[in-house]
């Protein structure tokens, strides 16, 4: 990948981008990081898998889904579902497009990479593909339309907005890991990651366009796609440069 700045190393401009030195994964020690990332990919795609077995059994974790929507049709209100609908919408490409480069364009300017940009982009553009190549593998029907406040005509299995909304929550916590000196300032962004992922997926059941287990199942593949693309780039994420050392 092309350095934004031109050439690289510990003698130009007073940049250093050789060592983790205090970034996220600097602690890390037995595997490498990419191994890190790749089994954890590795665990959440089993799972996904697995979600996607005990849906087609009719399985023990299924049986939530009819409860799940029980609730969410309870929690119906006239003044909720205005706001469920907004935040439903922050998982669909237009709004994470535009999250991916609020976050990922000025570490590309502080970095003089475009790594943090081409990482973002694929995190946006593959999770809904596999998302959708799943869904035609497993075609499952939706929640009954009567009772639903939306109507999606692809299957259910899993979740598009849970898992672009979960990739997109992972890759930005990677990016703050790496990026974000403090440990509480990394709490921090990767905790609010998290709620975003949690949020756009409940309002999913909410609006009677999902079941709970699609909505898992999303959660997991969506992590595990941005995962595996950190582990993909793992070359860029282990040095970043640190233009306050001297």
């Amino acid at each position: 990948m092309t350095r934004l700045g031109g050439r690289t190393g510990s003698g130009q401009g007073g940049r250093r981008t050789g060592s983790t030195g205090s970034t996220g994964w600097s602690g890390w020690s037995g595997w490498s990081a990419r191994r890190r990332l790749l089994l954890g990919a590795a665990v959440l795609a089993a799972l996904a898998a697995a979600l996607g077995a005990d849906v087609l059994a009719h399985g023990l974790v299924s049986r939530l889904d009819e409860p799940a929507k029980e609730l969410g049709e309870r929690l119906r209100s006239r003044e909720l579902t205005p706001v469920v609908r907004l935040l439903s919408d922050l998982g669909t490409t237009p709004y994470r497009a535009v999250l991916a480069l609020l976050a990922s364009v000025p570490l590309a300017l502080r970095w003089a990479s475009w790594l943090p940009v081409a990482y973002a982009a694929l995190v946006v553009g593959l999770a809904p593909a596999v998302s959708a190549s799943t869904k035609r593998l497993v075609g499952r029907p939706r929640p009954p339309a009567a009772e639903a406040l939306e109507h999606p005509l692809d299957p259910s299995f899993p979740s598009g907005h849970a898992t672009a909304s979960a990739a997109l929550a992972t890759g930005l916590a990677v990016l703050a890991v790496v990026a974000l000196r403090s440990a509480w300032a990394r709490v921090a962004a990767v905790s609010a990651a998290g709620a975003f992922a949690l949020v756009v997926g409940l309002t999913r059941v909410y609006l009677g366009a999902h079941w709970l287990t699609d909505v898992l199942a999303g959660w997991c593949t969506g992590a595990a796609v941005a995962l595996a693309l950190a582990a993909a780039v793992r070359p860029w994420l282990r040095g970043r440069p640190d233009v306050n050392t001297p």
